[in-house]
C-alpha cells in the first residue's frame, strides 16, 4: 500500500558551465550519429540493492540502443578508490555518468572535475551538493524510514523495547534515515530506544552487532534497521540465537531476501526504495538529456510498505520487475 508521495518538479538547471537546460550537449553521441556510452557507478557489487539498480540501469540501456559500462570499487564503498574510477573515467571521456557517491561529500572534488570536462551527470540515490547535475533519481531517506518506523511502532501498539541498526554513518543515507528513526520515535513515547549501532549497510556486520546485543539486553521487541541485507542477517541472527518470532524487524530497499523473509513471516516488513526503479530512471534521465530533451531538476520516488499481506505480489527478483513508465512518474511533474 502505497503510503506517501511526493510530487516532481522541473525547471532549469545549467549544463556545463553555460548551457541551457536541457540544450543538446555538442560532445552527444547522438548529435554525431553514433552510439553514446554511459558509466554507470554503484557503490558495491556484494549488495544486492547495487545489483538491482544495475539490473534497471540495463534494461533502459537495452530499451534505448546505448553502451552501458558498470563502474564499482572491489572495496565496497571505499572512497579512495571510487575517487581513481571517477577520474579514469573522465580520461576514457563517456557521454554522459550515472553516478551515486560512496560519500557525498568526499566526491565533490572528483565529481566537479567530470563537470569541467563537460560531462553531464545524473546523480541518483544520493544527491550531492556543490556540483553540477542534470537532475537526481531517487526518495527521500528521511521520509522512508520515518515511515516503515511509524509502520512498526503502531503495529508493536505504541510500546515496546527497540533497536536501531544504522549503515555507515558518513552516508548521507544514513544520516537522514536515522533522522527518520529519531523523529518516529519522539512521537511514540512508549517506544524505548536501547541502542543505536552502524551495522556498515552489509549483513555480516549488522549480524554481528546484533549479535552482541542480543547478548546485552534478553528483550529486543523490534529492530529498525537502515537497510535489508542488514535486516536479513539480523533475521538470521534472532534464528541462531533460538530467538525468532520474538522480535519484529523492519528494514528499507525491498531486496529479495527481505520480501522472501516477509513472505515467510521471519521479516516483519519494509520500504521498497526501488533500485531498479532508480537505476532505470537514471539511465533513462541521462539518455533523454544526451537527446536534447528536459529533464526534471529532481525525481522522487513514493514510499510504498510491503508486509506480509503484500509480499507475495511483489516481484522477487530485479529481473522480474516491470519497468516504471517515465511518462507515468515525471509526466506528473
Amino acid at each position: 500500500m502505497k503510503i506517501s508521495r511526493r510530487q516532481f518538479t522541473a525547471g532549469t538547471l545549467a549544463a556545463g558551465a553555460a548551457a541551457a537546460f536541457g540544450a543538446l550537449p555538442s560532445r552527444s553521441a547522438f548529435a554525431q550519429g553514433s552510439k553514446p556510452t554511459i558509466a554507470f557507478f554503484v557503490k558495491n557489487v556484494t549488495n544486492p540493492f547495487w545489483k538491482a539498480c544495475r539490473v534497471g540501469a540495463e534494461k533502459a540501456a537495452k530499451e534505448l540502443g546505448v553502451n552501458m559500462e558498470v563502474v564499482a570499487p572491489t572495496k565496497p564503498d571505499n572512497i579512495e578508490e571510487q575517487t581513481r574510477l571517477v577520474e579514469d573515467w573522465i580520461v576514457k571521456k563517456p557521454d554522459a555518468f550515472a553516478f551515486v557517491p560512496v560519500d557525498y561529500k568526499a566526491l565533490v572534488p572528483s565529481i566537479q572535475k567530470a563537470n569541467q570536462a563537460g560531462i553531464p551527470i545524473v546523480m541518483y540515490c544520493n544527491d550531492m551538493t556543490d556540483v553540477d547535475k542534470v537532475t537526481f533519481v531517487g526518495s527521500d531517506d528521511e521520509v522512508f524510514e520515518y515511515e516503515i518506523s511509524k509502520y512498526l511502532f503502531n503495529a508493536m501498539g505504541g510500546k515496546g523495547k527497540v533497536v536501531h541498526i544504522d549503515g555507515v554513518p558518513a552516508a548521507f543515507t544514513a544520516q537522514l534515515r536515522k533522522k527518520g528513526f529519531e523523529r518516529a520515535v519522539k512521537e511514540f513515547p512508549g517506544i524505548e530506544v536501547l541502542a543505536s549501532q552502524p551495522g556498515q549497510y552489509r549483513r555480516l556486520p549488522a549480524s554481528q552487532v546484533f549479535e552482541n546485543l542480543m547478548q546485552r539486553f534478553p528483550q529486543i521487541d523490534a529492530v529498525v534497521s537502515a537497510n535489508d541485507d542488514m535486516a536479513v542477517g539480523i533475521v538470521e541472527a534472532l534464528h541462531a540465537a533460538g530467538r525468532s518470532g520474538q522480535t519484529k524487524v523492519v528494514g528499507i530497499d525491498g531486496i529479495p531476501d527481505a520480501i522472501q523473509a516477509i513472505a515467510d513471516g521471519k521479516m516483519f516488513a519494509t520500504a521498497d526504495y526501488s533500485g531498479h526503479d532508480q537505476g532505470y530512471l537514471a539511465m533513462q534521465a541521462a539518455v533523454r538529456h544526451l537527446r536534447g530533451e528536459k529533464v526534471p531538476k529532481q525525481i522522487l520516488l513514493p514510499v510504498i510498505i510491503i508486509d506480509k499481506e503484500n509480499a507475495g505480489k511483489v516481484a522477487r527478483t530485479p529481473e522480474e520487475r516491470s519497468a516504471p513508465s517515465w511518462d507515468k512518474v515525471v509526466g506528473k511533474a
